[in-house]
C-alpha cells in the first residue's frame, strides 16, 4: 500500500449522487478525498473545476479523478504509481479517435500541485476563452469539454508527461438500458478491437470478469453506475473477444 494522498474529485450538480462518493471512499479508504460539490469560481463549469487541484499548497503529489469509474483487480497500482518532481502522470486515452494527436484522458491525473500552478494561473486569466477554445477549434464538442486537451498542452510546456500503461484502462458500456442490447454488443466489440490494437491483449471482458491487466473501467454514460456493477445481469453473462 502506498503513501496516503489527497484525491480531488468533482461531483457538481445532480447528475451523480452521493453513492458515487461512498463507492470510491470504500475502495480507497487509505486516501483522503476532497469532494468538490460547488464550483470554486462562478465562471468555472463542471469538469473544468479539476483545475482547482493545481493551486493546492502542498509539497506532496495529489490525484485528481473522475467518479464514473469502476475499480477492478489490483487497482491500487494506479494510485501508487510513483512520480518524481517535474513529472505529470495521466491515464491514457487510447480509445479516442484523436489518440494520435493527444495522449491522455482527463479521468485520472497525479502531479505535484506547486509545479502545476502555472497551469491554474493560465486558465484563470481567461476562463471563458479556454473553456471554449477546444470546442471552437473542432477538437471536441460542447457545451462543456476540452479540459484534458488544455491540461496536456499546458503540461508539455514545462513538465514531463507520463501516461500509465494502456492495458490498465478501458472504456465500457455496461447496461442495455443505456442503448439497445444489439448496439451495446456492437460497441463492445469495436472497443475490444481498439484495446487489442493498443495493448496486444485479445479481450476486455469475458466470463463475467475484466481482463486481469485492467484496473480502471471508465464508463461512457452516467447511467452506468460503478456501485451497481453486480446488478448488470444481462451484461455480466456475456463476453467480448476479438478472434
Amino acid at each position: 500500500m502506498g503513501q496516503k494522498m489527497d484525491i480531488v474529485a468533482i461531483r457538481i450538480g445532480d447528475k451523480y449522487g452521493p453513492e458515487y462518493e461512498t463507492y470510491l471512499e470504500n475502495k480507497l479508504p487509505e486516501h483522503n478525498f476532497i469532494w468538490m460539490r460547488e464550483p470554486y469560481h462562478p465562471s468555472v463549469t463542471l469538469q473544468w473545476n479539476k483545475m482547482w487541484g493545481m493551486q493546492m499548497d502542498t509539497d506532496e503529489p495529489i490525484c485528481v479523478m473522475d467518479i464514473d469509474m469502476l475499480l477492478v483487480n489490483d487497482y491500487q497500482k494506479v494510485f501508487d504509481y510513483p512520480i518524481k518532481p517535474g513529472q505529470f502522470l495521466a491515464m491514457p486515452g487510447w480509445w479516442r479517435n484523436d489518440s494520435n494527436t493527444y495522449q491522455i484522458n482527463g479521468g485520472f491525473f497525479k502531479y505535484y500541485p506547486k509545479e502545476c500552478k502555472y497551469i491554474y494561473d493560465k486558465f484563470m486569466k481567461d476562463i471563458h476563452h479556454w473553456q471554449q477554445f477546444y470546442i471552437k477549434n473542432g477538437q471536441t464538442t460542447g457545451p462543456v469539454n476540452g479540459e484534458q486537451y488544455f491540461v496536456e498542452d499546458s503540461v508539455n510546456e514545462r513538465l514531463e508527461l507520463i501516461t500509465l500503461p494502456n492495458e490498465w484502462f478501458t472504456r465500457w458500456v455496461a447496461d442495455n438500458k443505456v442503448i439497445d442490447f444489439k448496439n451495446t454488443r456492437t460497441w463492445q466489440y469495436k472497443m475490444t478491437e481498439r484495446y487489442v490494437k493498443a495493448t496486444g491483449n485479445d479481450w476486455i471482458y469475458m466470463g463475467g470478469e475484466f481482463h486481469p491487466d485492467i484496473k480502471v473501467v471508465h464508463f461512457t454514460n452516467h447511467r452506468n453506475k460503478p456501485h451497481e456493477w453486480s446488478d448488470y445481469e444481462d451484461f455480466n453473462n456475456g463476453s467480448a473477444r476479438v478472434r
